[in-house]
């Protein structure tokens, strides 16, 4: 050491100083403007479609129309029977990751839901099942719409892989020729199932001579033969999932049109543009496909691979990408590199409101309310693009509202006072939350990952301690939601005083919509001292993580002023 002349001490660096500052700047720099990147990307092969022409097989077998899988099950009855037993079709999963409710039976045949109320009360009953919605009433001025199809037919034209008869455990001869084999080995380009198959007119819905409702497909055999396909596409898999809730992409995030054709931009999918299908993540196994969302119910056997099967442990390389791969271990990768939820032409839906409704001319049809979360206003659909998720520890297992069971809402807290909606119609009774990931900062099985949090106003019954099933049709067809859920009590025995409503609260795992690398988060869009992304206190950090970050970058600067200082003293000395 040395004794500078105003008696301060001064370190002997020496020589030393300069690589030390460039270092410690090195790493700074690193840090702030992300030196480094993503390590070199597996390639991906597309893999070509697959066409097996049907026609000769159908002509020996004097096959002149299809009628879903009583046509095919003659060759492919094993197959018949897989689809049968799967989650597509019965609607229904054993569930193991449902926090107090492990091992039950429980799926889309037995839920309320945020999006339409249920499908089947208690799993057998039909509420919203399969029928032929048309324009009862309109506003002065669109009469001439009333007698018009609405292009709705029921949950059926999404929900489940069938021809029209509601699922049932019992696999019967009628139930075994029920499926609509079409939904995922058709070529898109000639039939979709869902509503694009009702819109482009190749499917629709009628009855029988016994005024059973049931699909047919409006397709020459001939055509559908040179069309069928040994793999399902993305498409296929996007007819229904892209426009699920009632329209496209207001209900799965990220899950949108955007995805469908030939021309998806990496702007909004990096994989989905490198060739990917849906079923080379979701592999299937004897017609089973592996899922493991928060919000969804399906729960078959298999794996759905992990980013770090194909992109390794350490993906980040350089000195920004060390410090990626070393500190941020319990931070899912879909939390970095899905910065936005609706970054496409769809925007999505956010929140509804089934106390009342809009007319919707276009659609001859009307519509739940979705109010405007800044001027609360009711007159028009509000869809929301760009919306940045909620963050929140998952480590497997969730918190499910399982249907009917009595349920008190919540009327305080941290979660009442953030989604508690005001009914356009009617009175808040709280909130109840329907999904949620379950995790902590102490968990360490958990990590933080994306989610869209997604609201409802919904009927509930102050006795039965539960939701109201909505007659969802009479809504559309009248756009009196009142009306439509005292005919919704009626049928399945809830009991509900108009104008008594809660609002529930879906946290809905974001997984797709991965942008490529120089759009993901960067360190300030999370640690910044004034960045709203990350809700820490929530996560169970505090303002540590502000403040640690707030020191890494403000540091270099301080021990450059005080090299430059004690660098001066040592000359002056």
């Amino acid at each position: 050491m040395s004794t500078g002349s105003g008696g301060g001490v001064v370190v002997g660096v020496g020589k030393w100083w300069p690589a030390i500052i460039l270092v410690i700047m090195a790493f700074a720099v690193g840090l702030i403007v992300g030196l480094g990147g993503e390590k070199g990307l597996p390639k991906y092969e597309a893999k070509p479609v697959q066409h097996v022409d049907h026609s000769s097989f159908f002509a020996e077998a004097n096959i002149t129309k299809y009628e879903g899988s009583k046509t095919c099950i003659k060759c492919h009855r094993d197959e018949v029977v897989e689809v049968f037993h799967s989650y597509h079709y019965q609607l229904a999963s054993v569930q193991n990751d449902i926090a107090d409710h492990q091992g039950i039976l429980y799926g889309g045949r037995f839920t309320y839901n945020d999006f339409c109320g249920c499908i089947f009360w208690r799993g057998e009953k039909p509420v919203n099942w399969i029928g032929y919605v048309v324009l009862k009433k309109a506003p002065s001025g669109y009469e001439d719409l009333v007698g018009s199809f609405t292009g709705l037919t029921g949950c059926s034209m999404c929900h489940g892989v069938g021809m029209g008869l509601p699922p049932s455990p019992e696999p019967s001869e009628a139930q075994l020729g029920n499926i609509d084999c079409l939904a995922c080995h058709a070529d898109p380009g000639v039939y979709l199932s869902g509503p694009f198959g009702i819109a482009k007119g190749v499917r629709n819905v009628t009855r029988d001579e016994q005024g059973v409702w049931h699909y047919e497909v409006k397709l020459s055999i001939d055509v559908i033969a040179k069309n069928i396909l040994r793999t399902p596409t993305k498409d296929n898999c996007l007819a229904c999932h892209a426009v699920s809730g009632g329209g496209p992409h207001l209900k799965r995030p990220n899950l949108s049109p955007d995805l469908m054709g030939s021309k998806v931009t990496e702007d909004f999918d990096v994989h989905i543009a490198a060739g990917l299908q849906c079923v080379d993540c979701h592999r299937v196994e004897d017609h089973r496909f592996p899922t493991r969302s928060v919000d969804t119910f399906s729960r078959e056997e298999g794996q759905v691979p992990s980013c770090s099967d194909c992109h390794g442990e350490d993906p980040h390389s350089g000195v920004y990408g060390w410090f990626l791969n070393r500190f941020h271990g319990r931070v899912a990768c879909q939390t970095c590199h899905i910065p936005l939820i609706a970054h496409g032409k769809y925007p999505t839906d956010t929140h509804r409101d089934w106390s009342a409704s809009t007319f919707l001319p276009e659609k001859k049809r009307w519509k739940f309310s979705i109010p405007d979360p800044e001027t609360g206003a009711v007159d028009r659909w509000y869809l929301d693009s760009n919306v940045v998720p909620v963050y929140a520890w998952y480590n497997g297992t969730r918190q499910i509202y399982v249907y009917p069971e009595p349920v008190e809402p919540l009327k305080e807290g941290p979660e009442y006072e953030k989604y508690r909606m005001e009914p356009v119609n009617g009175e808040s009774l709280g909130v109840v939350v329907y999904a949620k990931p379950l995790g902590s900062r102490g968990d360490p099985n958990a990590k933080i990952y994306p989610f869209k949090i997604h609201r409802a106003v919904v009927a509930y019954s102050t006795l039965n301690k539960t939701m109201v099933p909505m007659k969802v049709g009479v809504a559309f067809a009248t756009g009196n939601t009142t009306l439509a859920y005292l005919k919704g009590s009626e049928a399945t025995g809830v009991k509900w005083t108009p104008g008594t409503y809660i609002t529930i609260v879906r946290y809905m795992q974001v997984n797709h919509g991965v942008q490529p690398a120089e759009k993901a988060l960067h360190c300030l869009d999370c640690h910044g001292v004034t960045t709203k992304r990350m809700d820490w206190q929530a996560l169970g950090y505090g303002i540590y993580p502000k403040v640690a970050f707030a020191s890494i970058v403000a540091g270099p600067p301080i021990i450059l002023a005080l090299a430059v200082y004690l660098w001066w003293r040592r000359r002056r000395a």
